[in-house]
């Protein structure tokens, strides 16, 4: 039995393709990647609420690991900012930060989270992301980079306040304690973001971040500044995470974490095939969002397992990484080995950086979180974007960080569901010159069959929308005993869409006449045979063209005493039918002869005539 190695080892495939050119290029961009990768991991560990080894120890494995199994060349796995907003918040109410207790529940939930994605990965479940509209990440990255900046501000102010989820609670206590600002942190802080800001648009290929952190620490380590009340990191661990199993932490803790777990889980993978996609529109590659999800959970499960916490694909290092000039995934795994090169040897380097350095880095990364261009074209584009937006970016500062994601999810499905529950029902009529369909004015209406383009799906969540608008155009065409629906636009018909059917055609055979369906797709016309709807209405009634549909209807079901008084020309084969030349059918084919109903309450038709006769005929052939 031949195994596709491919589908458990996707890296097999452009292992075997990789040419001995490609390894300058990727050797570059790895270590390009790492210069920033360093310093934004650390900064990211302090928004978990970590010590910052443990944004470095989640640069490794995850990334070597997210890499491999994913399908991206250029998407680098580790730490992000919104994660570690997000696990912050999850976890901080349930137990002291620097606690063991803290961090065998950061490995408990980066493991939880991916089982989340690589569940979904297996499932193949990557067609739900397209649920989560763009608005709802842009909002939640806006609220998200508000939320990182403010949090940083005691640290970056020398401040020493509890640390709070709760955003309006933080801002109270930092406005409160605003008086006791530390100068020289301050300063320190506000030249790490000088340096980081002018670097970045007078020398944007040099790595600011790195080189402003380099300039602080020296400061500090020179002056003996920490000796005059500025924090700092103190001593980092110059060793390697190494493999341990997650401690499982109990039926309740693990019940608290879960829906905490797949809110990081959903936007861990937006972020992560939002990232890979941008940079795949670019190269023109081609991406399996199933496999990628496979591989942010087995990265995310890997980071539970050495030490790390729950990460995703970096925008800013895969940018990085792309522009650098990577050719394959090698570039993350020199990435990963360059971080750890750093750990080992440069790790007593960092016991100097103050607090508030990490703190102006950070808040330099918030505000290029918000992404003001595409905010701005999102709340000019649509009413729902607007609204979902600023839901979720309110949502994000006000309640709990994990719900403010699932909140904009909701509402982005939510105005889906709006939309797609109202499809576009109009009556159309053919234009002479250029024998189109195009929407009718009430005057133009044949007064036997009015046709109607339904534009959008017909099944349970808009069958009650669908039904209403049809009964409302019989009630606005009494007279009218036949109805000719377009359906060309109809991709989805379900056994609610064939109830409102069944409704419809019950009315017209009341009144005489009888439904047609014209530009039935395949899935759809499955459905109506399947139903018993096509045996019902009868199979001459489905037709390929609105054209033949309409002579159809014609040749069955018009009356001719309608035709002669009535005093529009809709169709091409009105003037021949009020003359009663029902021969442009086919040759010997005889109108049918109509009984005008009489009942209290029924007007006559338009012109005023009332004609009696007796019992129908319909008239054979098809031209």
């Amino acid at each position: 039995m031949h195994i596709q190695t491919d589908k458990f080892a996707p890296f097999f495939s452009w292992m075997r393709n990789y040419r001995p050119r490609f390894l300058k290029a990727d050797l570059f961009a790895g270590l390009t990647v790492a210069v920033v990768a360093v310093p934004q991991s650390m900064a990211c560990a302090i928004i978990a609420g970590l010590p910052v080894q443990y944004g470095l120890y989640a640069s490794l494995m995850p990334t070597i690991i997210g890499c491999l199994w994913g399908s991206s060349a250029h998407l680098i796995t580790g730490p992000t900012t919104a994660v570690s907003l997000v696990v912050f918040s999850v976890l901080q109410p349930m137990a002291p930060l620097g606690s063991v207790s803290y961090l065998e529940l950061t490995f408990f939930l980066a493991l939880l989270v991916g089982m989340v994605q690589l569940v979904m990965g297996i499932t193949r479940l990557g067609g739900l992301l397209n649920f989560v509209s763009h608005s709802v990440l842009l909002g939640f990255t806006a609220g998200a980079a508000v939320l990182i900046a403010f949090k940083q501000m005691p640290a970056l102010l020398g401040l020493n306040l509890a640390k709070s989820s709760v955003f309006v609670k933080h801002l109270l206590g930092l406005v409160i304690n605003l008086r006791d600002t530390e100068l020289i942190t301050l300063g320190l802080g506000v030249l790490t973001m000088g340096i980081i800001l002018l670097l970045k648009r007078w020398r944007p290929t040099w790595p600011g971040t790195l080189l402003a952190m380099v300039v602080v620490g020296l400061l500090v380590a020179l002056f003996g500044l920490d000796a005059h009340g500025v924090a700092v990191v103190g001593t980092i661990p110059s060793s390697l995470p190494t493999f341990s199993v997650p401690h499982f932490v109990g039926i309740e803790q693990a019940r608290q974490l879960v829906p905490g777990a797949v809110a990081i889980a959903i936007l861990g993978l937006v972020e992560a095939v939002s990232i890979a996609k941008s940079i795949a529109d670019q190269t023109r590659q081609r991406l399996n969002v199933n496999r990628e999800f496979i591989g942010q959970g087995l990265a995310n499960m890997s980071a539970a397992c050495f030490s790390g916490y729950a990460g995703s694909g970096s925008f800013v290092r895969s940018a990085i990484n792309y522009r650098a000039g990577a050719k394959t995934p090698l570039s993350a795994i020199f990435s990963a080995a360059a971080v750890a090169v750093t750990l080992l040897l440069a790790a007593p380097l960092a016991a100097k950086l103050p607090h508030s350095a990490l703190a102006g880095v950070l808040i330099v990364v918030a505000y290029d979180m918000v992404h003001k261009a595409d905010i701005v074209r999102a709340v000019k584009s649509t009413r729902a974007d607007a609204v979902v937006l600023t839901f979720t970016f309110a949502a994000t500062l006000l309640v709990n960080i994990e719900f403010a994601i699932y909140i904009g999810v909701l509402l982005s499905i939510g105005l889906h569901l709006a939309v797609t529950s109202h499809p576009k029902i109009y009556s159309v009529v053919p234009e002479f010159e250029s024998n189109k369909m195009v929407q009718a004015r009430f005057a133009d209406l044949c007064c036997q069959m009015d046709i109607v383009q339904v534009e959008g799906s017909i099944f349970f969540g808009s069958a009650t929308v669908v039904l209403e608008d049809l009964q409302r155009h019989l009630r606005n065409h009494p007279h009218s005993a036949n109805l000719l629906l377009r359906m060309h636009q109809v991709n989805t018909l379900d056994a609610s869409g064939i109830h409102l059917l069944e409704i419809i055609l019950e009315e017209l055979r009341r009144r005489g006449g009888s439904l047609y369906l014209s530009g039935v797709h395949h899935r759809v016309f499955e459905v109506v045979k399947n139903s018993g709807l096509l045996q019902e209405i009868g199979a001459t009634h489905l037709r390929t063209t609105t054209a033949s549909a309409i002579r159809q209807a014609m040749r069955e079901n018009f009356c001719p005493a309608v035709c002669a008084v009535c005093p529009f020309v809709v169709f091409r084969e009105c003037p021949d039918l009020k003359t009663g030349n029902w021969e442009i059918f086919g040759p010997g084919v005889k109108p049918r002869i109509c009984v005008l109903p009489t009942a209290a309450g029924q007007t006559a038709p338009p012109g005023g005539r009332q004609v009696s006769a007796s019992t129908p005929n319909q008239g054979k052939g098809d031209s």
